[in-house]
């Protein structure tokens, strides 16, 4: 299929590459040895939990002004590193195992501080390159059922553990909800409507549930709650970062667009944070990054608070604050 500017999408023709800080960050503090008393990464081998319903709720969704905006305020060293693989057009390659790959996670992430830092100064040169960017993320997306997905064309064991290999092509909800954003933000620049068509075509990917059929990135578990997958494990691994990522799209999707579907989602996707939270939760200790492996790691557990003021933010609602306070008082970010 082909769309505006050259875009070339294969028809049914991601390894997150995590932020280099957070790495070096941990590695620092092991190697410190920190002295707090407390694990700093690791895992709880106890049951994994499960609830018996899943309560829906009413949010009041809040229309923010950019800068409260998430995945805003970045540094313009941020937007302007060119210090890693590049193709001809000077878009990031992640490399793995000697083999270079386009990133969808990266790639945004890359889109968001080039988006951002050009909102702030009008650099052009900003915005010529955030169009590459746009355009190789849309190039590497393929269609299912007229759904878009961004895939990562590399094998991946989460946690290096063989039983959860997802094979390329893979696809992840985290990616999905972070393109999402970033079409919606270059189409509030550019006003090109082959982009927002795009960002109609991503969202749909949040209407197929996880069934006998493949792709998927989202599904309803056995309470009824509705779940982002960072990474399509079977079980699914619950992944609390990469699925508040995803929301961050949702919401600049459903501000865009005032769509009732978009509404409906991102209502069941902040029920589900709600829901699940207290369970996500090491009284004393660093948060799980996710629930069905049961990992922890101190650097996910300050993004975890970050991102639950963000959702205050954006709902106005005092749960999220609240639950921010208990996970800093459990461990001070």
């Amino acid at each position: 299929m082909t769309g505006g500017h050259g875009y070339n999408i294969p028809v049914a023709s991601m390894a997150i590459h995590r932020c280099l800080w957070f790495v070096a960050l941990t590695a620092l503090l092991f190697s410190l040895g920190c002295g707090s008393g407390v694990d700093l990464e690791g895992h709880d081998y106890g049951d994994i939990p499960r609830l018996d319903s899943c309560i829906s709720y009413d949010f009041n969704i809040v229309d923010l002004g950019y800068d409260d905006l998430p995945n805003t305020g970045y540094s313009e060293a941020a937007a302007r590193d060119t210090d890693f693989v590049r193709d001809a057009d000077n878009v990031m390659l992640s490399q793995r195992d000697g083999q270079a790959y386009y990133h969808p996670v990266g790639m945004t992430h890359k889109l968001y501080a080039l988006i951002d830092v050009y909102h702030r100064t009008g650099d052009t040169t900003l915005l010529q390159l955030a169009n590459k960017y746009t355009t190789r993320l849309i190039k590497e997306a393929m269609i299912f059922d007229t759904a878009m997905y961004f895939p990562y064309h590399i094998d991946y064991k989460v946690h290096r553990r063989d039983d959860a290999l997802l094979r390329a092509p893979w696809f992840s909800g985290m990616a999905q909800g972070e393109a999402l954003g970033v079409l919606v933000r270059m189409f509030k620049i550019t006003k090109d409507s082959t982009l927002l068509e795009f960002s109609h075509r991503v969202f749909s990917s949040f209407l197929r549930l996880r069934s006998d059929s493949s792709p998927w990135t989202v599904f309803r578990d056995s309470c009824g709650c509705y779940w982002i997958e960072e990474y399509p494990t079977q079980p699914p691994s619950m992944t609390l970062n990469g699925f508040i990522f995803a929301i961050y799209g949702l919401y600049d999707y459903f501000l865009l667009t005032a769509d009732p579907r978009a509404e409906m989602v991102l209502e069941d996707c902040l029920s589900t944070i709600k829901n699940y939270l207290p369970l996500f939760r090491r009284t004393g200790g660093i948060s799980f990054y996710n629930l069905h492996f049961r990992r922890f790691d101190v650097n996910y557990h300050r993004v975890h608070i970050d991102q639950l003021r963000d959702l205050a933010r954006m709902t106005d609602d005092p749960f999220f604050d609240h639950w921010a306070d208990s996970l800093n008082k459990d461990y001070p970010r």
